[in-house]
């Protein structure tokens, strides 16, 4: 595929994954529209941020049962991130969703109760952050994707800091390391080592859409490029080996770090892959 027509895929991909949400849009259909995936190991349960609300997998059952959203709050959760305990989202209001989460845009909001209540950390009314990134080697080390502008929060959200500008669509700060962060965009995996301030291109990296982190203990990848195929990086500076593929655009992904189980959001609905997207497991039929 020509670098154009990758830029062409991954604009269109990005279109359709990123729409944005007003108070006045009619309250969806549960797991409509996925923005985000977390895994709740306490709970063993799969976590899905959507335009309507978070809700929960039961995914020991067949078919997952789904319950939501959490707190019956319909909040359009964009950025939705699991660091422990704690959740933050973006995102914006929904059509019953109280005024004191702020309007249009929800800023940086955190819950310690998986979703069931949310306090206003920072930005409210004013930013939609469509991406949040955080270690868990540094989770008071916030990045948010507003737009094309990078925007870094070392005190736990309360204040930011713009570090760069790069049109992204997905963001990662691996687990073992705060200072890292790449970025799926229309000219590559891109990564910075610096705290988000500058960026370089992955060398030999495949087209990326969406990256996840791999779980393995040197700083592996997985991702999943504009074609639909499954992408794993073993080591941190390995190679690139394919996998499987997902079906249709994929909508947002999660790496299972205790299992290394892939599990995608795609055409199908929530399917989960034991080996790298070669076979799948559909978790959910949307």
């Amino acid at each position: 595929m020509s670098a154009r027509l990758v830029a062409t895929a991954f604009v269109l991909m990005t279109l359709a994954g990123c729409a944005v949400a007003s108070p006045q849009d009619a309250a969806p259909a549960a797991l409509t529209h996925i923005h985000g995936l977390a895994f709740d190991s306490g709970q063993d349960a799969l976590v899905v941020a959507t335009h309507g609300g978070v809700f929960r997998l039961d995914i020991q059952e067949t078919p997952a049962a789904v319950t939501g959203p959490v707190g019956d709050l319909d909040i359009d959760a964009m950025g939705f991130t699991l660091v422990g305990d704690v959740a933050y989202a973006s995102g914006h209001p929904g059509p019953s969703t109280p005024a004191t989460f702020g309007s249009p845009s929800l800023g940086l909001i955190r819950s310690a109760d998986g979703g069931a209540s949310w306090t206003n950390v920072s930005l409210v009314g004013t930013t939609d952050f469509h991406d949040l990134a955080i270690s868990e080697s540094r989770v008071s080390r916030i990045y948010g994707l507003a737009g094309s502008t990078v925007e870094r929060s070392d005190d736990g959200g309360l204040s930011w800091t713009s570090v760069a500008t790069i049109g992204a669509r997905d963001i990662l700060s691996p687990a073992g390391d705060s200072d890292t962060l790449f970025a799926t965009t229309p000219e590559g995996l891109m990564v910075s080592r610096d705290g988000g301030a500058t960026f370089t291109l992955v060398p030999d990296s495949p087209p990326l859409y969406l990256v996840g982190d791999g779980g393995t203990e040197h700083g592996g990848l997985v991702g999943i490029d504009t074609a639909g195929t499954v992408w794993t990086r073993s080591e941190g500076a390995g190679t690139w080996s394919a996998g499987g593929q997902v079906s249709g655009t994929p909508q947002a992904m999660l790496v299972v770090p205790t299992s290394g189980r892939l599990i995608v959001a795609d055409d199908r609905g929530i399917s989960a892959s034991d080996d790298d997207g070669g076979t799948w497991t559909v978790l959910w039929t949307s």
